[in-house]
């Protein structure tokens, strides 16, 4: 999966996006999953990028222990709300950004790129 990223590469945004990460994954930490049939869900957050006026927020996840993505997904957007409640607690900024909460799959592909680059070079040694 390729990302749409918002290019913002300024030093204010790139502390914003890494305090709100620390502070959903901490929020996250304490969540319980078991209403949705998801017990013991670990996500673990590899990015966040915001938009430049910080009124978006693209949180990138993967899941741990459970592969049903539509179910994650769904459990996540449920709880949307609450989390940016608890976030704008936590952050001192002027609006709490939207959260979008995107599965990261860019661990799946490069764990694919090198399997088949593993069979590319045993082919080149048997040869």
């Amino acid at each position: 999966m390729m990302r749409k990223t918002f290019n913002n590469n300024s030093h204010r945004l790139l502390r914003v996006n890494e305090l709100i990460k620390r502070e959903i994954s901490i929020f996250l930490q304490g969540m319980e999953w078991t209403d949705y049939g998801l017990e013991g869900l670990n996500l673990t957050l590899t990015d966040v990028e915001c938009s430049k006026d910080i009124r978006i927020a693209k949180i990138f996840y993967i899941p741990e222990g459970i592969k049903n993505s539509d179910l994650i997904e769904k459990a996540i957007n449920s709880r949307k709300k609450e989390i940016r409640k608890n976030l704008g607690k936590k952050l001192n900024l002027k609006y709490t950004p939207e959260l979008r909460f995107i599965e990261d799959n860019s661990f799946d592909a490069f764990q694919k790129t090198s399997e088949i680059l593993a069979k590319l070079t045993k082919k080149k040694n048997g040869i």
